[in-house]
Formats: structure tokens, C-alpha cells, sequence
């Protein structure tokens, strides 16, 4: 765990109230596998839902297997029948060039076959745009003292954006492996993987920099959540 340091010095991933921390909440319960129902309200730092989960989730004293590892061979094995060419896929090989299958259907797949939980989804490009002409259309309505912006951009940004199933970017199958190892941790230490408390810190810190984009080397048990 990082340094300590008193909560005025402490900074904070910036949850604003506005169905973020409800996201946050339920990525951390479908990873670990728990239920907090009240404790919630007695959270002000990450520390807090670290004790929190310490007190719910069984953990060992002795060192485990690397939960990344186990994600590996089981997200390969489900790339195999989805992959485009044929060879060697190791954790540096690129998911674009790797299948024509977009991530909404390869999570779903991953979903099905291997029991894990829900993945975040990136937008592209695609819905980048839908966002921008949707806004666009609110924002220049009044300006122009007309209606047609609301009615033809904000219209045809919404519909761009909720078509919109993502992007692989740069992702590797290892980033994909993180993923999944990461947003299922008691699902993995079920079969071995790492469990002792400093394995939870991680991967609740890493759940968190997944959800907020908060870099997780600045994460520590005095970081405010709001």
C-alpha cells in the first residue's frame, strides 16, 4: 500500500454524484462478489471500501497464482475460434488485428463461455462523434434562435452513439487478460489465483482506475472518493 497521508493532503478520483459512484459500487461488488448495502454510506476514502471488503471477501496467507496468467489462457482459448488468421497468440498480440469481431460481441462470448462479468466498453470514433453532435445540436439550438440543430444534430448523435459498439484501439489480449482477471477476482481466486490482502488492494485499486481513469499509482488508502 502506498505511503500514508493525512486526508487534506490526500486527493481524489472525483465521483461527483452523478450515477458514477453507482457504477464504481457495482463494478467493485460483481469483482469481489459482495453485497455493502449501508456500509456505503460510511465511505469517504478508498480506504474505507478496503476494510470494507476485507471484512466480506476470504483471503489467504500464502502466495497464490498470478490471476492475469489464469485470464490468459482462458481469454486465448476463446480468441482461438474468433481469430481471423491462424498462429501463435500470446499476450502481446494486437485484438484489431486478431478478429473482425467487435468488443460488445467478444465480451459477450467471454460472458457466456467463461462466466465473467460485465467489461466496460470504449467508444470509437464513431461514437465520439454521435457525443459531439448530440451537444452540438443542444448548444447551438438557442444560439442560432432555431429549432432545426436540436431536431436534425442531437437526434442523429443519440442514435450514432447508442450504435456505437466500441474499440479495440491498441488493446493486446494481455490488456484483455488484465481486464478480465481484474473485474472478476473472486471468481479467479476461487481456482488459485492470488487472494492475500495485498492482492485485493490491487486489484481494487485497479477496478477503480477502470472505472474514474484515475492513474492507480496515485490510489491510496487516503485518496477521497469525492
Amino acid at each position: 500500500m502506498s505511503k500514508p497521508q493525512t486526508l487534506d493532503e490526500s486527493e481524489t478520483i472525483g465521483l461527483v454524484g452523478d450515477g458514477d459512484d453507482e457504477e464504481l459500487l457495482e463494478a467493485i461488488e460483481r469483482s469481489f462478489q459482495v453485497r455493502f448495502g449501508e456500509k456505503t454510506a460510511g465511505w469517504f476514502t478508498v480506504g474505507d471500501i478496503y476494510r470494507d471488503l476485507l471484512e466480506q471477501v476470504p483471503r489467504s496467507s500464502a502466495a497464490g497464482l498470478c490471476a492475469t496468467s489464469l485470464a490468459f489462457y482462458r481469454v486465448r482459448a476463446v480468441l482461438a475460434d474468433m481469430a481471423v488468421t491462424r498462429g501463435r497468440i500470446t499476450p502481446s498480440t494486437k485484438l484489431a488485428g486478431l478478429t473482425r469481431s467487435s468488443p460488445k460481441r467478444l465480451y459477450a462470448k467471454l460472458s457466456r463461455e467463461l462466466g465473467v462479468g460485465k467489461m466496460p466498453l470504449t467508444l470509437s470514433w464513431r461514437g465520439g462523434l454521435g457525443i459531439v453532435m448530440a451537444l452540438a445540436g443542444m448548444v447551438l439550438s438557442p444560439v442560432v434562435q432555431a429549432i432545426w440543430p436540436l431536431l436534425l444534430l442531437t437526434p442523429a448523435g443519440i442514435v450514432l452513439t447508442s450504435c456505437d459498439v466500441g474499440a479495440y484501439y491498441s488493446m493486446t489480449v494481455g490488456d484483455l487478460a488484465r481486464k478480465v482477471a481484474v473485474r472478476n477476482f473472486a471468481q479467479f481466486a476461487a481456482i488459485g489465483a492470488d487472494s492475500r490482502p495485498e492482492a485485493l488492494w490491487r486489484a481494487l485499486r485497479l477496478v477503480i482506475a477502470e472505472e474514474t481513469g484515475f492513474d492507480p499509482d496515485r490510489i491510496d488508502s487516503n485518496t477521497r472518493l469525492f
